[in-house]
């Protein structure tokens, strides 16, 4: 009963593996997925059983990734290198925001195989397809036209099951057959005779080859010497149809035959082979239990420790960020302290050559210059104001004597 069970339960897993890969044929996989980065064509029980876990995984969380970007949904590309767990929270994620029920664990997908990834494919193709709009169009059956045969008189064409008929009929005939036969040729002769008039022959020889030719009929002892003699220049000409039911029937008997011979000792090795597959394959299955039993403490620290590196890997960006923007700082205060340096330079310098001290003495020299032409200056002016007004005093008292 168990094996029963057993045995549908692998139907279906086949039956849900072949139907994910013809959606995954519609989406043209081959073409956008396969050729695009160089991947193998996959089996149609690809994802079925687990077989090679690594390899399984990383094609299942490519064609998720795939059938993700043709939903519109933005998810990374997974990498060989990537942690299973992070790839596989991402995948849950997307499911969840298109509305499919995550009843199952996660690690169940990290073996890249089995009903649940086939599952998770299978949702994934649907919904694609749907977006899609992969459109169907009806079966269209073009309509052999009928063979019809031409009997051809002048080639004597004839089918093979009328030529075994009247080969049969010709072994049971009698010697009335025969003559009567032998009539019918003498008329035929007698027909062509008539025809071969119309050509270039002259009529005296084919007069004295008809002749000839009656005398020798006469005797039914003749007529079959002459019958046995021509009989080898004679040619059958046996056309089958290719498209004739009859001959596609005798086909499929002789390949039937065949595959019936060759099915036995076929079968046979299929079984070995099959025993042998089994048995590796359940051998692998218990190694590979063994392996994760031993390994479970050593996977548990992995993780552990993949979790403090990435810890140590932000806490040392931000680090890095920091020390970057403090080396910037550091240039704008360098750069600064050049140029105050330069300009301290060039005070001492200055201050240290006199050259300052010239300057204002030159400066004091040309004020005085200059306070000396403004007192002249002041003093025509005094001057100037001055006989301006002796000359109305005096211009006032020659008025006032006068």
């Amino acid at each position: 009963m168990q094996e029963d069970v057993e045995a549908k339960t692998q139907q279906l897993q086949n039956f849900q593996s072949d139907d994910l890969l013809e959606k995954l044929k519609l989406l043209n996989y081959e073409k956008h997925l396969l050729r695009e980065y160089k991947l193998k064509p996959l089996s149609r029980f690809y994802f079925v059983k687990a077989t090679n876990p690594g390899e399984q995984f990383f094609m299942f969380t490519l064609i998720c990734w795939w059938l993700c970007k043709k939903l519109g949904k933005d998810m990374e590309r997974p990498q060989e290198h990537d942690d299973p767990n992070t790839v596989i929270a991402k995948i849950i994620q997307i499911l969840e925001e298109i509305d499919v029920p995550v009843e199952f664990a996660p690690n169940k997908l990290i073996r890249g195989a089995g009903p649940i990834c086939l599952m998770v494919l299978d949702v994934l193709a649907t919904q694609a397809l749907k977006v899609t709009k992969v459109n169907y169009q009806r079966l269209h059956i073009v309509q052999e036209e009928e063979f019809v045969g031409d009997y051809l008189e002048d080639n004597a064409e004839i089918i093979l099951e009328k030529l075994e008929d009247e080969q049969n009929a010709a072994a049971l005939s009698d010697d009335s057959d025969l003559e009567l036969e032998a009539h019918n040729f003498k008329q035929l002769n007698w027909l062509n005779r008539q025809k071969r008039a119309m050509g270039d022959m002259p009529a005296s020889g084919t007069d004295e080859q008809s002749r000839e030719l009656n005398a020798r009929l006469s005797d039914h002892q003749e007529w079959r010497l002459e019958l046995e003699r021509v009989l080898p220049q004679l040619k059958v000409f046996v056309k089958a149809d290719a498209r004739d039911w009859r001959t596609h029937i005798t086909q499929m008997e002789t390949l039937n035959t065949g595959i019936a011979n060759v099915a036995e000792t076929t079968q046979t090795q299929l079984k070995k082979l099959h025993s042998e597959f089994t048995f590796s394959l359940e051998k692998i299955e218990s190694r590979e239990k063994h392996l994760n039993n031993e390994l479970q403490q050593l996977i548990q620290q992995y993780k552990e420790l993949s979790i403090e590196l990435s810890t140590v890997q932000y806490a040392q960006t931000q680090l890095q960020t920091d020390s970057e923007q403090q080396m910037a700082q550091l240039s704008e205060v360098m750069a600064e302290q050049e140029l105050k340096k330069q300009e301290m330079e060039r005070r001492g310098q200055v201050m240290s050559d006199g050259s300052s001290v010239q300057q204002i003495k030159k400066a004091i020299v040309k004020l005085k210059d200059d306070i000396a032409q403004l007192n002249l200056e002041v003093a025509l002016l005094v001057h100037a104001h001055d006989q301006d007004t002796v000359r109305q005093t005096l211009g006032a008292a020659d008025q006032a004597n006068n």
